[in-house]
């Protein structure tokens, strides 16, 4: 987990929102409306609307926006607020649909949505703080017009076997979570530090496999992956990261027990939540690069598993949801003609792969230990998950179309 409040791609569905690649983009005759001084939008290609979104010191600029249903693409930008790093949008139910993290000043980003008519949130936060952040819930987007088509065919027999097969795989890691944490919260609370040890690692990799699910539920993401710097209150930190800590710091499972029954129960509500999950096609593509964004901001740095030094084996586990969801949708992509682009994004899935191979090793977690990378190492590995996440960017859009 990179964040407290994270995109949480596969609640788009239920929300009627879809997110879609870039290559949506819609005609110059697009027009959007924003208030307030300095605010812009714009248009290019396609059918998609643009709202430029400045974040800062005060929250989002503009503070109210209006568009028509369809897609949107939003453009955050942070010319130079250390206070805030992170530009969401939320529905009325609070799911958020969509967000740009890590926007620290200097940096910008960009996300597509289909929006259907409503009243949606803006919000322009420091992400540590979360729904605790005076920014959150400031400004207002409202989406005027008739409802529209969710972008993807449903009909189309390629995305649907896609779709279904992705479900599959889901519930399949998530029972191999649940079946993986009993013996997890039995070594915690039989005193077997070793064995706690060994099993930390290889079970987190069944949920990193399945990040953008987990995401959806935001209750529940929190609650088991969160790191410490992730919560503004220490005493409600709970989940994965909660238990490491105790584990490598003080080199005992006692404290661990109140931890461990938690985390057992909330991966047994993930499991419950995730067989009514309902899925679109562009949420593969989404989610895929998603997981590679975890792994760019999260694993290459070595802060997510900052005691264990397990990050390895959470790379992989992104590295493997990343490659089966894109892998999933090859068939869609070669009816569409896009088998030059299929081979870019194997070719490269590779490489990542080879490299991360270099560090497999013959211990139950499978890996070195993150210490064992060197800057070059890291170097490497950044540039080889750019080069993926580039092409790999252009899949929704891809097969949507």
């Amino acid at each position: 987990m990179q964040r407290l409040s994270r995109s949480r791609l596969l609640a788009l569905a239920a929300a009627g929102v879809t997110a879609t690649g870039l290559a949506a983009c819609g005609s110059d005759d697009d027009t959007a409306t924003t208030g307030g001084s300095g605010a812009a939008a714009t248009t290019a290609g396609g059918s998609s609307q643009r709202v430029a979104v400045t974040i800062g010191d005060g929250g989002c600029e503009p503070a109210t926006a209006s568009v028509r249903s369809g897609a949107v693409t939003f453009e955050a930008k942070n010319p130079s607020s250390s206070q805030v790093d992170e530009f969401e949008v939320l529905n009325e139910d609070g799911i958020i649909l969509g967000e740009k993290e890590n926007l620290a000043p200097g940096l910008s980003g960009n996300f597509s949505l289909t929006l259907q008519p409503g009243t949606y949130v803006m919000n322009c936060i420091l992400a540590a703080n979360g729904e605790d952040d005076p920014h959150y819930g400031k400004a207002k987007l409202t989406v005027t017009g008739g409802s529209v088509a969710t972008p993807g065919d449903a009909d189309d027999p390629a995305l649907a076997k896609a779709v279904e097969q992705y479900k599959a795989y889901v519930e399949r890691e998530t029972a191999e979570l649940v079946r993986g944490v009993a013996p997890f919260v039995a070594a915690l609370k039989g005193g077997d530090l070793q064995g706690a040890k060994d099993q930390f690692g290889p079970l987190r990799m069944h949920y990193e496999r399945i990040e953008p699910i987990a995401e959806s539920f935001g209750d529940l993401d929190p609650q088991i992956d969160a790191r410490v710097n992730d919560v503004a209150d220490r005493a409600q930190w709970t989940g994965f990261h909660r238990i490491e800590q105790i584990l490598w710091t003080k080199d005992t499972t006692k404290g661990t027990e109140r931890y461990a029954t938690k985390l057992q129960k909330d991966i047994g509500a993930l499991a419950a939540r995730v067989k009514q999950v309902e899925i679109q096609p562009a949420q593969l593509a989404n989610g895929a690069l998603g997981l590679l964004d975890e792994v760019a901001n999260s694993k290459i740095t070595g802060e997510e598993d900052r005691y264990s030094h397990t990050d390895l084996a959470d790379f992989q586990g992104n590295l493997e949801g990343a490659r089966k969801a894109f892998e999933l949708l090859v068939p869609a992509l070669k009816e569409r003609g896009e088998g030059e682009l299929v081979t870019t994004i194997q070719a490269r899935f590779a490489d990542v792969q080879e490299g991360l191979d270099a560090y497999r090793r013959k211990t139950p977690l499978g890996f070195a230990l993150y210490d064992e990378l060197t800057d070059a190492d890291r170097k490497r590995f950044s540039q080889q998950i750019d080069a993926l996440a580039e092409p790999l960017s252009l899949v929704a859009g891809k097969v949507l179309h």
